[in-house]
């Protein structure tokens, strides 16, 4: 049965209690339990941070892809690819086909991740031309290298066999075209910060920057979405995590987030996983999924340090996190998201 969530309350926390919440006088903090094997399986998944949970048709079958090659035996990192091929390949959400285009209104850079339990790490980041990039990075996991970027990324997608495949849509044509008009008066989808900031003077695509705002009122921006993820747990005790994005169209050109950074979008290891969505340079400066998956090793259950992570985010992020007993997100505003359980002890459907 799938199930699926919406939001979670902020929480006025101080870090100083997340730290010392599992921890006894004299001693470390406790260590998560690892029940005994074999585990059900099973797979969460989220559309993106701004994705509406009425959006959320893409989650199930994401899900049921993942879970499906589990139920085959097959290695969690591929679940997690599997099932977020299905979420790139949905034009709905940010990520592959459904990917912003820059500022420039012409250029779509893409990074994706892929990490397991046993430490296994990929990823791509700025790449083009490339239908799934989270395939490319699975296929980055297998080399002596760890992150492969820009042209180099491309060029390895090339000489597995990855076609030129073009992401732009009408919709994220227009969405790009959108805002470069709010970026030169200040309007809707341009941070303060932004705002602030001399980006003309930065300005480091190829084709020229905006002057003025169209003389017509653009139409608005499609219904948002941001950074997909998967995160699967298998009948022998491995975990696995997989991102993918298609960042947004408000950056510099060459611009990456958290997704291709280890620690900062995705984590897993022996006591889970973890996978975030949302403001990536926020993601970055507080290593957010490496401190959530912290506080899952202590001991913490998994609704708590999700919640706690948003938290710590002041709102900025949303994340999915699944552990030996645990599947949940935490999300404030809603997030589509949804998970799924296997067959018990990883059987065969």
């Amino acid at each position: 049965m799938l199930r699926s969530s919406t939001s979670t309350s902020s929480l006025a926390l101080a870090l100083a209690l997340v730290a010392c919440s599992s921890a006894k006088p004299g001693r470390g903090p406790a260590r998560a339990v690892r029940p005994a094997l074999p585990w059900t399986p099973a797979v969460i998944a989220h559309c993106g941070s701004g994705t509406p949970p009425a959006e959320g048709g893409g989650c199930a079958p994401a899900v049921d892809a993942a879970l499906a090659l589990l139920a085959r035996g097959g290695d969690p990192i591929d679940a997690v690819v599997a099932g977020a091929v299905v979420l790139e390949d949905d034009p709905r959400y940010n990520a592959g086909t459904g990917s912003a285009v820059r500022l420039d209104g012409h250029t779509v850079e893409m990074d994706a991740a892929v990490m397991d339990s046993s430490g296994r790490f990929g990823a791509v980041a700025g790449i083009e031309e490339v239908k799934n990039p989270v395939r490319v990075a699975r296929a980055v996991a297998d080399t002596p290298n760890r992150l492969l970027a820009g042209d180099g990324a491309t060029a390895f997608a090339r000489a597995l066999g990855h076609p030129v495949f073009d992401p732009r849509r009408p919709e994220t044509l227009a969405e790009a075209r959108t805002l470069r008009a709010h970026l030169v008066t200040g309007g809707p989808g341009i941070s303060e910060a932004w705002r602030r900031f001399d980006w003309r003077r930065a300005w480091n695509y190829e084709l020229a920057p905006p002057d003025s705002a169209p003389p017509t009122a653009p139409a608005p921006p499609r219904p948002g979405g941001d950074t997909i993820g998967v995160l699967a747990r298998s009948a022998d005790g491995r975990f696995a995590a997989a991102l993918s994005t298609g960042g947004w169209t408000v950056v510099l050109r060459g611009r990456v987030g958290d997704v291709p950074i280890p620690g900062a979008g995705l984590f897993a290891g022996p006591s889970g996983a973890v996978a975030g969505t949302g403001l990536g340079e926020k993601m970055i400066d507080l290593h957010l999924a490496r401190t959530v998956y912290g506080w899952l090793e202590a001991g913490m259950p998994a609704a708590e340090a999700v919640r706690r992570g948003v938290e710590l985010s002041g709102g900025e992020a949303a994340l999915i996190a699944i552990t030996a007993t645990e599947a949940v997100a935490a999300a404030d505003p809603p997030m589509a998201w949804c998970t799924r359980a296997g067959a018990p002890g990883g059987q065969r459907q």
